[in-house]
């Protein structure tokens, strides 16, 4: 009996040795640093190679599909661009082959048999995910992809004879990036047949700012201002073509306006001239020179409608078409006149030349009280006469000429005036302004042959007193006679002391 059982347990372990020899040897039919025949990454037949060879095979195929094409769509509207463009890849290929190189090689024997015999049936395919460079697709959309996208177009308004027209809004679409690419790396991983491809790209509303409902509220007269510029001649051009620029104009609520922004650059290709300006104290010829009647203007049609002032800055020197801390300077970039829409609804700025007289008006909604009246008052607080300033000139000593009708210099402050029905109920500073005096030129006359006369008449100029000009001018010419009798008397004497010529026979 007990031999019996001891010859059923020996072939037992025969039998499994040379099950197990059977399996050892199966399972070792292919080297450890080799990868088992019909193992796939992908579509990538990767049998019997080693891990760098499976690699350059799997970047090879790679590199295929970088070739192909990829049909971008939003609706009905598509751009062809490749996937290399879109920086296409596998991902993690190292650890793709790896994996494909460790099956078959791991667990005990009996489970590594079963994955090995599993081959001879079937091939083993290692799932890859594939991917795309997010920077480069969203260069390639801002590239390509333009074409794709609408850009939203804001209602628009425009004064026409005496009525406001008004044209619809329409919404846009723009790409949203972010989420196209996540939809074109859905797209590769899981509807992909290899061949050809066709993704829709995310797109989002471009919602346009403006829309009819808000200007369709511009109804109201707010403030309005005119100003006498007259017609004809560099000054007026300058003035109607800084009008031109600025008539039309429509300010969202919280948005901040800038006429100089609005009407330069100042040059002959943007409709300006030269004309006179202030510089320096000086009235100058400048590109644009007059702008500042548009400016001033536009700043009291502003101030009426009690929109909030951000920047003004009144001129070096009086000007005549408003008094005086009512006006609006442009200089350069640091005299603006900039406002700001502090109303809930938009405003829409008109501008025109008519009979010689410019005017603004600012249209919106008016929400002031009926019974509520403003006015803006100008007060002079101190006058400083222009004066004179003597020069000295080449003309015949004495001779006086003028250069410059000369500027009177003033300080000024505005009020603003508030009434209801009729009755002052507040009076507020509402700013304060200097202009500089500017004398009148007076040229004065040195030239004399009399050297000492001549610099006796200079030497007054020098003092800048007109009195002891006018005093010196009368001692040179004093001079001057004295000097010139005296050469006559000497003139006569010596032809007197001449004695006569002996008669001859």
């Amino acid at each position: 009996m007990l031999a019996t059982a001891g010859i059923i347990a020996f072939s037992i372990l025969v039998v499994l040795g040379i099950v197990y020899f059977v399996f050892r040897s199966r399972v070792k039919s292919t080297a450890d640093n080799e990868i088992y025949n019909n193992v796939y990454i992908e579509t990538v037949n990767v049998s019997g190679m080693k891990k760098s060879d499976a690699k350059k095979a799997v970047e090879a195929k790679i590199k295929k599909y970088q070739e192909q094409s990829i049909s971008l769509r939003i609706e009905e509207e598509n751009v062809q661009v490749t996937l290399g463009e879109l920086g296409f890849t596998i991902k993690d290929v190292d650890k793709l082959v790896e994996k494909a190189l460790a099956y078959g090689k791991g667990g005990s024997i009996w489970s590594r048999y079963f994955e090995v015999k599993k081959l001879d049936k079937e091939k083993k395919v290692i799932s890859a995910a594939y991917q795309i460079d997010s920077e480069k697709a969203k260069a390639v959309f801002e590239a390509k992809a333009q074409p794709l996208e609408k850009a939203a177009t804001n209602a628009t308004i425009t004064r026409e004879n005496g009525a406001f027209v008004i044209t619809d809004e329409v919404q846009g679409k723009t790409i949203d990036a972010e989420a196209s690419v996540k939809a074109i790396e859905t797209y590769l991983n899981k509807k992909w047949n290899k061949k050809e491809a066709s993704v829709d790209l995310v797109s989002v509303s471009d919602v346009p700012d403006v829309t009819r409902e808000q200007l369709e509220t511009i109804q109201d007269t707010l403030g309005t201002f005119t100003t006498y510029c007259g017609s004809g001649g560099g000054r007026v051009q300058n003035i109607e073509s800084g009008t031109a620029h600025i008539n039309g104009a429509v300010v969202m609520p919280g948005e901040e306006y800038s006429a100089n922004a609005a009407m330069e650059p100042y040059t002959t290709e943007n409709g300006f001239t030269e004309a006179g300006s202030y510089e320096n104290g000086k009235v100058v010829q400048s590109m644009g020179g007059g702008i500042c009647q548009v400016s001033t203007t536009l700043y009291n049609a502003v101030i009426l409608a009690e929109l909030e002032v951000t920047q003004r800055q009144p001129h070096s020197m009086l000007v005549d078409y408003v008094k005086p801390s009512m006006d609006a300077a442009i200089a350069g970039d640091y005299k603006d006149l900039k406002f700001k829409n502090n109303t809930e609804t938009p405003i829409y700025i008109e501008g025109y030349i008519s009979g010689g007289n410019l005017t603004f008006t600012i249209y919106g909604k008016e929400t002031r009280n009926a019974n509520r009246s403003i006015e803006f008052v100008s007060e002079t607080l101190s006058t400083t006469p222009a004066g004179k300033k003597f020069v000295e000139s080449g003309d015949s000593l004495g001779v006086m000429t003028k250069s410059g009708s000369g500027h009177t210099g003033k300080t000024a402050r505005l009020w603003k005036v508030v009434y209801e029905n009729g009755q002052e109920v507040s009076r507020d500073i509402f700013n304060n302004s200097t202009y500089s005096a500017s004398p009148v030129t007076v040229n004065v006359g040195t030239a004399s042959d009399n050297a000492e006369a001549s610099a006796l008449v200079k030497a007054a100029i020098a003092t800048q007193d007109e009195g002891q000009i006018n005093n010196a001018i009368a001692e040179a010419k004093a001079k001057i006679e004295e000097a010139a009798q005296k050469a006559e008397e000497e003139a006569q004497n010596t032809q007197n002391a001449t004695p006569p010529e002996a008669p001859t026979e």
